[in-house]
């Protein structure tokens, strides 16, 4: 009994002799590293258009840098914050690829006919994955990017707008009167079911002499205020409002296509064309 009295304490002490070892051991080596998101790359976005401002049909490309490559992929997503349409532009998410230090994003602005004047439009820049943003320095942060967007010009069209308040449906058809093509049918760009109809049929170069739009009126007695909005080659834009009488028709009037019941036409707004510029006038 003694004896293992005896043993048992002597495993004891060895027992606490190699704990204690163990403790002076781990005490005298240095602890590793804590990795600093400070070191993360920092972020920078520079642009090819320092004014901010864009015509439609341009593209403005934003591109995205790091100071230093890493070894994942980030990608960076432009979302809208204020501004126009989502039709007026293109953006989409762009990824930054392993082991490289920059990408580009492309702003689209598509152009189209409308005649809206200037417009504003918010890009914010953001990286949607919290992974990957604990990839890039602590600090980043994207500020805003504002465009302001003008109107498409076309260098050789008469772009004409033709907008109402009432919620029925009007047309507008274009004629010539030139020597070239009398009393012709010219353009049925304006004969949609759209608001604002919109017709570009009249150009610089057409030959020179008078063109017509004309209201092409399928509801019989019904008087509406209407709005001619007109962007020349030059950029500038001419409004013209008035009152279409549908109780009187005191207009000049041309017959529609035949296959569309032969309509009444009626004589509204003259462009006279003569190559080098258009001039209008209310009838």
């Amino acid at each position: 009994m003694k004896k293992n009295i005896i043993y048992n304490l002597l495993g004891l002490f060895v027992l606490l002799f190699a704990f204690t070892a163990c403790e002076f051991e781990t005490a005298e080596q240095d602890p590793s590293d804590i990795i600093s998101p400070n070191n993360n790359p920092t972020v920078t976005v520079t642009s090819n258009n320092a004014s901010g401002t864009v015509d439609e049909g341009e593209t403005v490309v934003y591109t995205i840098t790091f100071d230093k490559p890493i070894e994942r992929a980030v990608t960076f997503t432009p979302t809208i914050v204020s501004g126009t349409n989502d039709h007026d532009f293109e953006l989409d998410a762009v990824t930054l690829a392993p082991y490289t230090t920059s990408v580009q994003l492309p702003i689209a602005i598509l152009e189209d006919y409308e005649i809206e004047g200037q417009e504003n439009l918010s890009i914010q820049i953001e990286i949607s994955s919290i992974a990957e943003k604990n990839l890039v320095h602590p600090d980043t942060a994207f500020a805003p990017i504002d465009l302001t967007i003008n109107d498409f010009v076309d260098d050789n069209k008469l772009v004409i707008n033709f907008s109402w308040a009432e919620d029925i449906d009007f047309d507008i058809l274009v004629f010539s009167d030139t020597d070239t093509y009398p009393a012709t049918l010219w353009g049925t760009g304006g004969a949609t079911g759209a608001n604002p109809e919109i017709d570009t049929s009249i150009w610089l170069d057409d030959p020179a002499g008078d063109y017509y739009v004309c209201i092409l009126d399928w509801w019989e007695g019904i008087n509406f205020d209407y709005t001619f909005d007109l962007a020349f080659p030059d950029g500038s834009v001419q409004t013209i409002t008035g009152t279409f009488d549908g109780t009187n028709y005191p207009y000049t009037s041309f017959t529609g296509p035949s296959s569309w019941g032969s309509p009444s036409a009626y004589k509204v707004l003259k462009v006279v064309v003569n190559g080098t510029n258009f001039v209008v006038t209310k009838l």
